[in-house]
């Protein structure tokens, strides 16, 4: 008997970050089991695409402009209840994931998973399973905890946050550029807009600040 050839898991991508995006769609279209049928660089982008072709699964960022990721994700289960949403972030809280997991989404994934555990989560979507990553109970409280809060009250942006969290951990602003894949003078703006909301002088006044509100 001839052995039944199984379709590859259709896949999208919907992140701003062209670099990140094109980098990934490179990393699973080695995968004999994948299939990229489309790119968007944000959320109306990837409802148009949507329109003309379903996948199984859609990779979607939160910060994206025109229509972030969170309501994209919303109308995407409105509008196309089959297609299974992966969303895959630098920014990532327990309430956040709570909130996309009752929105439907099948999986909350943080940018820095390495491939194979990526593979994994694709494949386990296909079968019908959900992946949320957790965040050790024995971890230091931290405002990421309640981050909606936090970015509210002190007028950040989601990128903003991202970076903040990553001068946390000492990242300079070379490595926060290439994590991101964002331009460096990009990255310093930032710097500069985080340091005069926060009311603290250059790098050193925004690691003192991370410090003391528990970002590490």
């Amino acid at each position: 008997m001839d052995k039944i050839e199984q379709k590859p898991t259709t896949l999208m991508i919907a992140d701003d970050h062209k670099l990140f995006a094109e980098g990934l769609s490179a990393i699973l279209s080695e995968q004999p089991d994948f299939k990229i049928i489309g790119m968007a660089s944000n959320g109306k982008e990837i409802l148009h695409l949507l329109n003309h072709q379903i996948p199984d699964i859609l990779i979607l960022d939160l910060n994206m402009p025109v229509l972030d990721g969170e309501i994209a994700a919303e109308k995407v289960r409105q509008l196309f209840p089959s297609v299974k949403i992966m969303v895959l972030s630098m920014y990532y809280t327990v309430k956040l994931a709570a909130k996309l997991e009752s929105i439907g989404v099948k999986a909350f994934v943080q940018k820095d998973t390495d491939a194979e555990t990526l593979f994994r989560i694709i494949s386990d979507l296909q079968l019908g399973e959900k992946y949320f990553q957790k965040i050790k109970s024995d971890v230091q409280p931290s405002v990421f905890n309640d981050g909606d809060h936090f970015q509210k009250s002190h007028n950040l942006t989601a990128r903003e946050m991202e970076i903040l969290k990553l001068i946390s951990e000492d990242y300079s602003s070379q490595q926060i550029a290439q994590k991101l894949f964002i331009a460096l003078n990009t990255v310093d703006t930032h710097r500069k807009n985080m340091a005069q909301k926060l009311n603290v002088t250059g790098k050193a006044g925004l690691l003192k600040f991370a410090l003391e509100n528990k970002l590490r």
